[in-house]
Order: structure tokens, then sequence, then C-alpha cells
């Protein structure tokens, strides 16, 4: 998908994700603001500066919320 006018997209508890919209390239305009959790926003995948589809395209701001993954261990001895 290719959203040029994209202005502001907060994602939160969407696991299933895997891709933004494309904004493409513009230079001097204000980037996209994506607010986002941190687990998911290292699962996405993009397709490249060429394609107008890059983490540097977006302005992000990780949520005050952030799961951190806990040790998997057993408490019984």
């Amino acid at each position: 998908m290719f959203a040029p006018k994209l202005e502001k997209i907060r994602i939160w508890g969407s696991w299933g994700l895997r891709r933004l919209p494309a904004v493409g390239l513009h230079h001097g305009i204000n980037l996209p603001i994506v607010d986002y959790e941190k687990d998911l926003w290292d699962r996405l995948e993009w397709n490249g500066l060429e394609a107008g589809h890059h983490p540097s395209l977006f302005e992000t701001h990780h949520s005050w919320y952030y799961k951190k993954a806990l040790p998997r261990v057993s408490v019984l001895c």
C-alpha cells in the first residue's frame, strides 16, 4: 500500500502486522510519526529506501510501555 499523505499512526498489540504503508521519499516535508511497541517495530519487514519503504522515512516514538521478554526457567528445585 502506498500512503504519501500519512501523518501519524499508533501501533499497539498488532502482532500479525508485517509491513507499514510505503510513504515515498519526501524531501523537506514532515515525516509520518509512528508510535509503537519496540518488539513490534523489530518484527516489521521493509522493501528498502528505493521503494520508499524504509524505517528512516518515519519519525519514531517508542511507546511508554515496553514489554521486556522474561527468561524461561523453572522455579521448582
